[in-house]
């Protein structure tokens, strides 16, 4: 399937990417074909549009979707020809879900619903679909909500796995317009269809997907998003696909260090690392894990252990110029150090967060390792010096600084 043009979250689905559930096309062979019948040329206008539609469906598989407009076009304009409505009114259909496809939405929902008119395929859900992608893409999102539950209403139990498509693409258009808590059901469905429908891996990433938005919800219930982990985890079982795996494990790390089950988060993160080597690995998605596990031994009282992984991950972040990243780990390195009691080589960490989080305009990391090292120097007998930088927290402008993060160490949401 082509690419949409509005991806507003990171999840895949399915095929690599969000966007990859686009619209849908008309691929029957088309009314009037003379493919088979005695004493009709091969090169027959029917057999060519025949030929053309089959050839755009194979170049959106291929991703290949301005090529596969061009022909879709080719085919609709030859069907102009035959005094054949539904002929015209299928390549019409293909012609606008190319239109969607190539960023072109608002003639692809005059195609599609010309297209309507003339009664091609008007009860599959398809057309519901396909007009609600070109609303989504166009950010009218009222209007793509009401033709993405008209899908689903349409596509019923007897196409789940389309059915299953629309929820998602439904539950992405929802956080589009702030409704997480209505998004993680919509996921939810998304991932229960997905089951029935035997594609584990969506289904997996589904599940995955309402447990973020549930946490991302004004108000949810943990037990809620445990059962939603557990789902996703138990799925987990029936993947092999390495990458994904990982990416997941990472994901369920990272949810249940929010809920602050630290001890089931680091039993994620471990299996992420497991996944990180061979043609899996890639430098930054070690370096991400590393600091994760770092951030969970930190949080379930184990400094000790922490500080390896915080100075790997360090170590590559500024191999990789990431100043930022860097700056997270300085932060967690003295922040373990200060629980054992180094408070010299703390304060020297926060030293260099300070520095790195200025270099890299983050002003609440920036403060909060100022506070961080006002509360080292204290410890080593400098009030003076502490009182500076108790002054130096407050000095960035508020407006510049975020909202705390819900757990005092500083995590990566993904390891790509």
């Amino acid at each position: 399937m082509p690419q949409s043009t509005h991806h507003p979250a990171p999840l895949s689905f399915p095929s690599s990417h969000p966007e990859a559930i686009s619209r849908r096309m008309a691929s029957a062979p088309v009314p009037g074909s003379a493919q088979g019948r005695p004493g009709i040329q091969p090169a027959s206008p029917q057999t060519e549009i025949q030929r053309l539609m089959r050839a755009g469906m194979q170049l959106f598989h291929d991703n290949e979707d301005f090529q596969a407009l061009a022909t879709f076009k080719k085919a609709f304009l030859l069907s102009c020809r035959l005094p054949e409505p539904p002929t015209q009114a299928r390549c019409l259909f293909n012609l606008g879900a190319a239109y969607i496809a190539t960023g072109k939405p608002q003639k692809g929902l005059k195609c599609t619903r010309k297209a309507q008119k003339m009664g091609a395929l008007e009860k599959d859900g398809d057309f519901s679909f396909n007009i609600a992608v070109a609303y989504d893409n166009l950010r009218e999102y009222a209007k793509a909500i009401e033709f993405y539950k008209k899908a689903v209403r349409e596509y019923n139990a007897s196409k789940l796995p389309n059915a299953a498509d629309a929820l998602v693409k439904l539950a992405y258009c929802l956080v589009g317009t702030g409704d997480s808590a209505s998004a993680a059901q919509s996921f939810r469905l998304a991932g229960q269809a997905y089951q029935e429908a035997q594609r584990l891996e969506d289904a997996a990433m589904a599940m995955r997907e309402a447990a973020n938005y549930f946490l991302r919800s004004p108000k949810y219930c943990p037990e809620e998003v445990l059962e939603l982990l557990q789902v996703c985890h138990q799925l987990c079982t029936n993947i092999t696909d390495p990458e994904l795996l990982g990416n997941l494990h990472n994901h369920l790390g990272l949810h249940y260090a929010e809920l602050k089950r630290f001890g089931q988060a680091e039993k994620h993160f471990v299996e992420a690392m497991k996944l990180c080597s061979g043609e899996n690995f890639a430098l930054r998605k070690r370096a991400v894990l590393m600091q994760n596990l770092g951030g969970i031994y930190n949080a379930l009282g184990e400094p000790q252990r922490a500080l390896g992984y915080h100075s790997e991950a360090a170590d590559i972040y500024g191999v990789l110029g990431e100043t930022a990243a860097r700056a997270q780990c300085l932060y967690n390195l003295a922040n373990a150090h200060g629980q054992l009691g180094n408070y010299q080589e703390a304060q020297g960490y926060y030293q260099q967060a300070v520095r790195s989080f200025g270099d890299a305009g983050d002003s609440y990391g920036e403060a909060q390792s100022w506070e961080g090292l006002g509360t080292t120097l204290l410890c080593l007998g400098h009030p003076d010096q502490a009182a500076h930088c108790s002054k130096q927290a407050l000095a960035p402008s508020a407006s510049k600084w975020e909202p705390p993060p819900r757990s005092a160490q500083r995590f990566l949401d993904r390891p790509t």
